[in-house]
């Protein structure tokens, strides 16, 4: 009889735990390995990583950035040969703004922390050769496209005019080759980070900013109408007229804002013109007598002109046609210092005073234009009048002219500041009251009222008037006394056959008293006595010579 032993609960069978335990070595060998290879490769760069050359594998962050840091400091050291057109030449990648990003490119293949075994994979079996990650300066690229495009481009050549000695003579445009930066950026960079020792950059056609379609019009519109005649420059006071001969050579046709423009030298302009030469001195209000009454003469501007009021009007006239061709030049103004009003507010008004003295009938045009020379003289409160310096010298009867403005000034209530009579009293002349005037002797009186003095005069007949304008503020009372300190005359003969007798005259001494008042205030201001002595004039007695005696 023949047994079957039957499995059954809680029986294990043959051989089972031999297996179970090699299942759970295998395992744990596993889960040892795996976490093995973790912490192999745990936040490094998959081995047999490349960058530019440099191995960078099996590294965490920090040492595979330096690592490639160290390892590319002669892959970025070294010059790529860059052509353009024909031109040739090397750069440092540094002095085109472009270098190595260490650390980005480490990152980009680092990858993240993971279990996964595909990662784990990866970094055992994955490394291979990365393209750096490259940083781009942008304004050390465009110094350095600048600097090649000045070695390797071509500018374009504008339209142009020249207008030397006169003539008209064209300048023909003409296409310029500069580098295309976008494109030559793009390829620069592509060929550094890709480690190509070499690049060739692209060119582009640069048209010129001003064309033959411009340069036909500045012909007409510019060059001909500067050649076409003189330019008048209008001053204030003056003109100034130029020959197209004179400033053809201080002219220019200039490329702005992309049109050809007319410009011109503004220092030879100005030596031609010598705009300070024609400034204005400003002119102040006075007041004339106007159909016998005093009127004020407006003040008149004065102007100062420069190199840059010249300039622009000469270049608003040199292209201008006919009458155009006249400029006015626009110069700095300068008010004069006494205004209309201030004149206005003299108070010249009415004449406060008057005197006539006879004249002799000998005398010639040059008293007639020393009497217009007085006339118009203004005093303002506190001026002081000068005889010499406003009427100068007068030849003949120069002591009449002066004895009628000293006498006017006098009872207008004047002061007196110089007088001087005549050594020998002249008939036809008031007594104590004339006023010598030559090289030695000025006549001078100062305003000392609130008002403003003018002197008028005129020839009546035979005789000289002068009247003194203001606002009458005080009354005058003259009084000449009786003469005394009487000196006799001396008599002396003469024999001479040419002699000429005379009465001679005694001389004499005289007070001129003036009292000044106020009107309206009997109280006097002031009283003022001018003694005049005049000397003796001698007599002169004729004898006839004596005969000789007969032998």
């Amino acid at each position: 009889m023949r047994w079957t032993r039957r499995r059954g609960i809680g029986h294990e069978p043959e051989g089972g735990g031999a297996v179970l335990l090699i299942v759970l070595v295998v395992l744990v060998m596993g889960v040892a390995g795996w976490v093995a290879a973790y912490a192999g490769a745990n936040g490094k760069v998959p081995l047999g990583t490349t960058v530019a050359g440099v191995d960078i594998g099996g590294r965490d962050q920090y040492a595979a950035s330096a690592a490639l840091t160290d390892g590319l400091r002669r892959h970025g050291g070294e010059p790529i040969t860059v052509s353009v057109g024909t031109f040739t030449t090397q750069v440092d990648p540094a002095q085109a703004g472009l270098s190595v990003d260490s650390v980005a490119t480490v990152a980009k293949v680092l990858g993240p922390r993971s279990w996964d075994p595909r990662r784990l994979w990866r970094y055992y079996t994955g490394g291979d050769e990365t393209q750096p990650v490259v940083n781009l300066d942008e304004g050390q690229m465009i110094a350095f496209f600048d600097e090649l495009d000045a070695q390797a481009g071509q500018p374009a050549r504008n339209a142009g005019i020249s207008l030397s000695g006169g003539q008209v003579s064209l300048t023909r445009p003409k296409d310029g080759a500069q580098i295309d930066r976008d494109r030559a950026a793009g390829a620069l960079y592509d060929a550094y980070r890709t480690g190509s020792t070499s690049v060739r950059l692209p060119l582009r056609l640069v048209p010129p900013d001003v064309d033959d379609a411009e340069l036909a019009t500045a012909v007409t519109t510019l060059a001909n109408p500067a050649m076409s005649g003189p330019v008048t420059l209008a001053f204030a006071g003056s003109q100034v007229t130029l020959q197209p001969r004179q400033y053809a050579d201080l002219l220019s046709i200039v490329t702005k804002d992309g049109a050809l423009a007319l410009d011109v030298d503004p220092t030879g302009l100005a030596a031609l013109v010598n705009p300070s030469a024609q400034d204005t001195e400003p002119v102040d209000a006075t007041i004339s007598l106007a159909q016998g009454a005093p009127a004020v003469v407006p003040a008149k501007a004065g102007e100062t002109y420069d190199e840059a009021g010249v300039t622009a009007a000469f270049l608003s006239g040199v292209t201008a046609e006919g009458a155009a061709r006249t400029v006015p030049v626009t110069g700095s103004r300068t008010e004069a210092d006494f205004t209309d009003q201030d004149a206005a507010q003299l108070g010249v008004s009415t004449a406060i005073s008057t005197y006539t003295v006879p004249v002799p009938g000998s005398v010639g045009p040059s008293f007639g234009e020393a009497v217009a020379r007085l006339s118009g003289a203004l005093l303002r409160p506190g001026d002081t009048f000068s005889f010499n310096a406003t009427v100068g010298q007068v030849n003949g009867s120069g002591t009449r002219l002066a004895t009628a403005a000293w006498n006017a000034g006098f009872l207008a209530g004047l002061t007196d500041v110089s007088r001087t009579g005549s050594p020998t009293y002249a008939a036809g002349l008031p007594a104590g009251r004339d006023a010598m005037v030559g090289a030695g002797a000025d006549l001078q009186m100062r305003n000392d009222s609130t008002y403003g003095v003018l002197f008028s005069a005129r020839l009546e007949g035979s005789a000289v008037v002068v009247d003194v304008w203001s606002t009458k503020e005080f009354d005058v009372v003259a009084t000449t006394g009786a003469p005394y300190a009487q000196t006799p005359r001396a008599t002396v003969a003469d024999s001479n056959p040419n002699c000429v007798g005379s009465a001679g005259q005694d001389g004499f001494a005289v007070d001129l008293v003036r009292t000044v008042t106020r009107i309206g205030d009997p109280a006097p201001l002031r009283t003022d006595t001018v003694t005049t002595t005049y000397q003796p004039e001698q007599a002169v007695v004729c004898q006839a010579a004596a005969r000789p005696t007969n032998p």
